[in-house]
C-alpha cells in the first residue's frame, strides 16, 4: 500500500525546522499526499560550467531564466568558476543576515508536485538595532494548497521571538535575551569568530542560511549575471561529515543530522547570492531538490521540490514599533525553544584555537 502522510504527521516532522524551510516541506508534503502521477520539474536559474560529482548533478536548464527578484538590466553573461570555498560564501551570507542593514523584501515560494502547484506569498521586515546584534523581525505569509490555506507568522522585538507556523500547533517562543547572555559580550562583535555569527542567526533569513550551512556540503560555486545583476550560485548536497566551523547549539545538531537524516529532507540545494556591494550576499533564490526515483524514467537525476524567492529587496525602508508587536490573540499553550538555541559549550579563546 502506498504510504500517505496525514497533516498531523507533516506538522510534527517540520516542527524543529526554520519557519521558511518548514513551510517549504509542509507545502510539498501536502501536495505529495494527493493522488497524481509525477512531480513537475522546473528550470534552474543557470547551468554550472562543469559537471557536478557523479550522481549529484543538479537538473540542467537554460541560462535565460531571469528571476523577478533580481533587477533586470541586460542579458546574462558567461559564468565563471569560483575558487573560494562555497561554504565560506554561505557563512558570509549568514554574517550579512545578522549584521547587515535593515531590509524589506517580498517572499514568494512555489512548490510543484504531482502536476499541482502550491504558492506561498508574504513579506519580510528585518531591522538592524544599534544596541543589540539581535534584530527586530516580522515575517508574514499566506500559504494556499488547493482549497486549503493557512497563515505563517514570525515576529521579534529583538528580545523575544514568536513563531506560528502551523494552524493547529501551539506557537513557539525563543527568549533572545538568554541567547545573548550565553555569549560573552566581548565575543559578540568580532569578525574573527564566525561561530558567533551562527549562534546569533535566530529567525528569518539568518536562521534559514544557518540551516543551509549546517545541512548541506556546498561543493560548487560559479559567478555570473542574472538579469544584469552580479550573483554567485552555489550547489550543495546533504552532508556526510560535520562542518569545520559550526554553531554548537542543539538546533545546529538538528540541522546537521548526519547519521540518520530524514528521508523527507531535500537531498540537494541551490543558493543564489548577490555579489553586489549594495546587497552583498543577499539570498535572492533558494531551491531544494529531491533525488528522482530510478523507476520514474526521467532524464534528470533530481527534480525541483521547492523554490523560495526574496523579491524586490530594499534598504530604503522605515519601520514602526507596531510592525514588531507579537500576535494579539490569547495563547493558552506555548512551546518554549530557547534551550535549543543556547550554546552547549561556552565560547572562549581556547575553543577558538581548537576550531582553527
Amino acid at each position: 500500500m502506498e504510504k500517505r502522510f496525514s497533516v498531523a504527521s507533516i506538522l510534527k516532522a517540520v516542527a524543529s525546522l526554520p519557519v521558511l524551510l518548514a513551510a517549504s516541506l509542509l507545502v510539498a508534503w501536502m501536495l505529495w499526499n494527493r493522488p497524481a502521477n509525477l512531480m513537475a520539474s522546473a528550470e534552474p536559474v543557470f547551468l554550472p560550467p562543469s559537471p557536478a560529482p557523479k550522481d549529484s548533478q543538479v537538473p540542467e536548464g537554460s541560462e535565460q531564466s531571469s528571476p523577478s527578484s533580481v533587477p533586470s538590466s541586460g542579458s546574462s553573461e558567461a559564468i565563471t568558476p569560483v575558487t573560494t570555498d562555497p561554504n565560506q560564501l554561505v557563512l558570509a551570507a549568514v554574517r550579512q543576515a545578522v549584521w547587515g542593514p535593515s531590509i524589506y523584501c517580498r517572499v514568494q515560494q512555489t512548490t510543484n508536485a504531482y502536476g499541482q502547484r502550491a504558492l506561498l506569498i508574504g513579506e519580510l521586515k528585518s531591522e538592524a538595532l544599534s544596541n543589540s546584534p539581535m534584530r527586530r523581525l516580522r515575517y508574514t505569509a499566506r500559504v494556499a494548497v488547493g482549497e486549503t490555506a493557512f497563515d505563517l507568522l514570525q515576529v521579534s522585538d529583538g528580545r523575544m521571538m514568536w513563531t506560528r507556523s502551523s494552524p493547529n500547533a501551539p506557537p513557539k517562543r525563543i527568549i533572545l535575551d538568554q541567547v545573548l547572555q550565553s555569549i560573552p559580550s566581548s565575543l559578540q562583535y568580532p569578525d574573527t569568530r564566525p561561530e558567533v555569527h551562527l549562534l546569533l542567526a535566530v529567525g528569518g533569513q539568518a536562521e534559514l542560511l544557518r540551516g543551509l550551512y549546517h545541512r548541506y556540503n556546498w561543493y560548487k560555486a560559479v559567478s555570473g549575471k542574472i538579469g544584469g545583476a552580479d550573483v554567485w550560485q552555489l550547489v550543495g548536497r546533504l552532508r556526510t561529515e560535520p562542518t569545520r566551523i559550526a554553531g554548537n547549539a542543539p538546533i545546529d545538531n538538528m540541522n546537521s543530522d548526519i547519521a540518520s537524516p530524514s528521508p523527507n529532507l531535500p537531498t540537494e540545494a541551490r543558493l543564489t547570492l548577490s555579489r553586489s556591494t549594495k546587497l552583498p550576499y543577499f539570498p535572492f533564490i533558494i531551491e531544494y531538490f529531491q533525488r528522482t526515483p530510478k523507476s520514474s524514467g526521467t532524464k534528470s537525476p533530481f527534480e525541483l521540490m521547492s523554490r523560495i524567492e526574496f523579491k524586490d529587496p530594499t534598504t530604503e525602508i522605515q519601520f514602526h514599533d507596531k510592525d514588531f508587536e507579537r500576535f494579539s490573540e490569547t495563547v493558552e499553550e506555548i512551546k518554549d525553544e530557547t534551550q535549543d538555541y543556547l550554546p552547549t559549550i561556552r565560547l572562549s579563546a581556547e575553543s577558538l584555537r581548537t576550531a582553527r
